[in-house]
């Protein structure tokens, strides 16, 4: 894109936030879209559950090896698969299979519901 598209570009931009369209929201809106989409905390498993490789919560549910969210990071979301391996065994059991996110634990992020 050369500066003079860019610019074009930029102009119209603002020419539609000035004219109450485009990338503008009212708070209402906003609101509404932040009512819209949930979220809820992966959480460790219950201290009762003896299996090896127990399930984490999410909501009071079991999750199971190979579910897929879109989880809340620093950067934005990102779409992640959670699995299980055999070692080692308990809560840390668990990884993100998705490239770029195996050295993030999966235990106390933010998942879209």
């Amino acid at each position: 894109m050369t500066y003079q598209e860019y610019n074009e570009k930029l102009k119209r931009g603002l020419a539609q936030v000035r004219a109450g369209q485009g990338i503008v929201k009212t708070m209402e809106e906003l609101e509404r879209m932040a009512e819209e989409t949930r979220f809820a905390q992966l959480q460790l498993p219950d201290p009762t559950d003896a299996d090896p490789h127990p399930r984490l919560l999410l909501e009071g549910r079991g999750i199971h090896a190979g579910e897929c969210f879109t989880a809340l990071f620093p950067d934005g979301l990102h779409d992640i698969t959670l699995e299980v391996s055999w070692e080692p065994t308990g809560p840390g059991c668990w990884y993100i299979s998705t490239p770029g996110f195996r050295d993030i634990c999966p235990i106390g992020l933010f998942v879209k519901t």
